[in-house]
């Protein structure tokens, strides 16, 4: 089955109907790559990718859970809740496709048991992935109390960040592949600011230096 795509005007009217907006989701986006821009060659090199994630997910529930949002995390699965119970949010990287209407995107990194169990909206199903949907296996779902779990999916590149809020159905290998419903936001270019930050010192026989780090 085709997704169902909301673009410009539409994307803003389906996001309303889940009680979000565009500029909120904008607003996430920035603070956590200010905070993941921080990151120097000294860091750990996965450092960057895993703030910029955990930041999201935080500051998206900072912006919510005053409006009455919730959030657990069964399993280290990130959720933040909507108050009517039906449906959660959860923060993951997708690759360069994300947020281009005419193709699919993929997960950049594997997901495990849970995040599968959330796409088939069914806990129970733990490694048969292929074959099932999202339609399939919702009967049983909600009567275990499941609700469904939309994927705020991410790519930063040098042109900006490129994001969507979307319902996955199928996963491969780990790797989401197919989506119910997508809701691609416009790309929003990145600050062309430069960062001042030290270099260890000593660093490169130089002593104490300042680097400019441009964000990437």
């Amino acid at each position: 089955m085709a997704s169902q795509v909301h673009v410009e005007s539409a994307a803003v009217d389906r996001l309303a109907e889940l009680d979000l907006t565009a500029e909120l989701i904008e607003r996430v986006v920035r603070r956590a790559d200010a905070e993941a821009s921080t990151c120097t060659r000294l860091d750990p090199p996965i450092m960057e990718g895993i703030m910029r994630w955990a930041r999201t997910t935080r500051f998206l529930r900072e912006d919510l859970v005053v409006a009455g949002w919730r959030y657990d995390n069964p399993w280290n699965l990130s959720r933040t809740i909507h108050p009517s119970g039906e449906f959660a949010i959860v923060v993951t990287t997708g690759d360069e496709m994300t947020a281009v209407a005419e193709v699919m995107p993929r997960t950049k990194y594997p997901k495990g048991f849970a995040t599968a169990s959330a796409v088939v909206i069914n806990e129970q199903l733990a490694f048969e992935y292929e074959g099932f949907s999202a339609d399939q296996a919702e009967g049983e779902a909600q009567d275990a109390g499941d609700l469904r779990t939309w994927l705020l999916l991410f790519h930063v590149d040098d042109e900006g960040f490129h994001v969507e809020l979307s319902l996955p159905d199928a996963i491969v290998d780990g790797h989401i592949t197919s989506w119910i419903e997508r809701i691609i936001l416009p790309v929003f270019p990145r600050d062309d600011d430069v960062l001042a930050m030290p270099a260890a010192p000593g660093d490169d026989g130089q002593g104490d230096v300042v680097v400019e780090v441009s964000r990437r």
